[in-house]
């Protein structure tokens, strides 16, 4: 296969996945970072700081401020008092419902798909997307410590 074929296909099946993820949104009527917020809040079931939830979901601190700001107003998490300064967000029992009827079914799918494959497909798909990122990682660290020019 040639790169460019192979860009190509990665791209568009990013694409597609990322495109599935925003449809079940929309469905739910959820924006992308409250529906990314709840997902991980009912797929951790444990109350998550705000830098947590930050570092999985690779999202901007503003977008995950707004998303949580509105889901606090809105009645559906809350913020608790940890250790030291920590703040611990967790679903209220609206948050919950709201979660099990939005999120649930999408971790739900996610699963059955998971058990469609064999155990080899699934360990062929974890090892290779994680050599594929290793080695992007590796290839982009040249460009990372290089300095833009103005």
């Amino acid at each position: 296969m040639e790169f460019q074929q192979f860009n190509e296909e990665s791209a568009r099946l990013y694409k597609e996945d990322d495109g599935l993820y925003r449809r079940l949104a929309r469905h739910f009527g959820l924006s992308d970072s409250a529906f990314w917020i709840l997902y991980t809040l009912e797929a951790t079931s444990k109350p998550v700081t705000q830098a947590e939830l930050s570092g999985w979901l690779f999202l901007s601190k503003q977008t995950i401020n707004s998303g949580l700001k509105q889901l606090e107003q809105d009645g559906l998490i809350r913020l608790s008092a940890g250790p030291g300064r920590k703040k611990y967000l967790q679903l209220t029992d609206t948050g919950r419902a709201l979660a099990g009827r939005t999120v649930q079914p999408v971790l739900d799918l996610e699963e059955r798909a998971f058990l469609a494959m064999t155990p080899e497909e699934q360990d062929s798909f974890l090892r290779l997307t994680r050599r594929h990122l290793e080695l992007m990682l590796r290839e982009s660290e040249f460009i990372l410590n290089t300095p833009q020019e103005e």
